[in-house]
């Protein structure tokens, strides 16, 4: 008898498809509400998860069969398919697995390390999920015919990585057929419409899984296992700047032109000598420009919003100004989550930047320039002092002795 690689069959979580055709309104909200309930039953056993998954966008239709997570418009969204999760899965605690299953999958970067051009998309959705259904953990039920460890002729260890399943099950793959189907389908998981937006998703899920750790206290380290800490503090570093902005912004204090006035505990009123008083505080209005040419990389994107972030957190006001070889967006920076799209991915002229900067109705105390540093020297000099902060793998030969610093990953 020819050997199977793989000894169970299920149908898979995750094929892709598009609106709600099908289901009645009812049903809709049955599925909708069975979601909430999952992701509350996470709050209350495992906090982290539960708060991580209220911060991400949900779609309930039929655009999966089963549920899914993906990026759109720059943020993590989760797919259920009413019918699934609803008539097919009946038992809560299953319910709950696979909305945890999901976002597993999130974390572990799965979409992002799945190469469409050199790997077997059914053989990596099977290695993903023997990665994240491991940590489902025994308070919830996976579905029958689920993928884990145990789904194999062959033995696997646990606590290896996506990689590493892969290559295991890819050479095995070789000689005999797969039969199981994954709880999850990967499809949608490299169909990205372009590299920045990539960016901006990965910037936001970093941004809602550092809120997510902060809401769930002092438990986040109670119920999270290890190497599911790992990897949050993994992401969460990608969010802190490696310049540091303190120091760095100290250059600009003697051209600082603006100040503002706030209420402080630290000391009584001149005037009546009660709580709160008043302080004095000088700010700088800066302008950021990025560079959103074609030469700068999604990672280099993501180097750059964390950057911006550490300038604003310094208690500055931040001007955007995305640019190529042109001027394609501005606005204001305020902590928020970043756009849905860049634009640009042209060519690279510092030059009309540098120009919008001169020219600003509101004069700029600075400029910071965030770019790889791959284009003609510059020719516009403004008024006020620029700094050029280089991507990692930047170069600083176009700009001869103007002041730079290099960000390190």
């Amino acid at each position: 008898m020819r050997p199977h690689l793989l000894k169970k069959t299920q149908t898979g979580y995750g094929l892709a498809m598009n609106g709600n055709s099908g289901f009645d309104s009812a049903l809709l909200q049955r599925a909708s509400d069975e979601v909430g309930r999952s992701v509350v039953a996470l709050v209350r056993e495992e906090p982290f998860f539960g708060h991580l998954l209220q911060s991400m966008n949900r779609d309930i239709s039929n655009r999966t069969h089963t549920a899914a997570v993906s990026f759109r418009n720059g943020r993590p969204l989760l797919s259920v398919n009413p019918e699934f999760f609803i008539e097919q899965v009946t038992r809560k605690k299953e319910r709950t697995a696979i909305i945890k299953h999901e976002v597993l999958h999130l974390l572990f970067d799965h979409l992002g390390k799945f190469d469409s051009a050199r790997m077997n998309r059914k053989v990596f959705n099977l290695a993903a999920d023997v990665v994240v259904n491991q940590f489902i953990g025994r308070k919830w039920s996976l579905p029958a015919g689920a993928v884990t460890l145990d789904s194999f002729d062959f033995y696997l260890p646990p606590d290896q990585t996506v990689d590493w399943y892969y290559e295991k099950l890819i050479s095995a793959a070789s000689e005999v057929e797969i039969v199981l189907v994954s709880h999850c389908d990967v499809s949608h998981w490299d169909s990205h419409d372009d590299d920045a937006s990539d960016s901006i998703g990965r910037y936001e899920l970093a941004r809602i899984i550092r809120d997510a750790r902060v809401r769930s206290g002092d438990r986040f380290y109670a119920t999270t296992p290890s190497p599911i800490v790992q990897m949050v503090d993994a992401f969460i570093e990608e969010l802190e700047p490696t310049v540091d902005w303190r120091r760095v912004l100290r250059m600009f204090s003697n051209s600082s032109r603006q100040s503002r006035i706030t209420n402080t505990l630290r000391r009584p009123s001149k005037r009546y000598g009660t709580f709160p008083g008043i302080q004095v505080k000088r700010h700088h209005h800066i302008a950021v420009i990025l560079d959103t040419s074609g030469s700068i990389s999604d990672e280099d994107l993501s180097d750059f919003f964390g950057e911006v972030r550490g300038i604003w957190r310094q208690g500055s006001e931040v001007f955007i100004i995305e640019a190529d070889q042109v001027v394609q967006n501005t606005w204001a920076y305020s902590g928020q989550e970043p756009p849905s799209s860049i634009g640009g991915r042209g060519g690279t002229s510092f030059d009309p930047a540098l120009n919008y900067v001169a020219n600003a109705t509101q004069p700029f105390d600075a400029a910071i320039y965030l770019t790889d540093g791959h284009a003609a020297t510059p020719t516009v000099l403004p008024r006020c002092k620029v700094l050029w902060v280089l991507s990692e793998n930047g170069s600083d030969s176009a700009l001869g002795g103007h002041k730079t610093v290099q960000i390190t990953r």
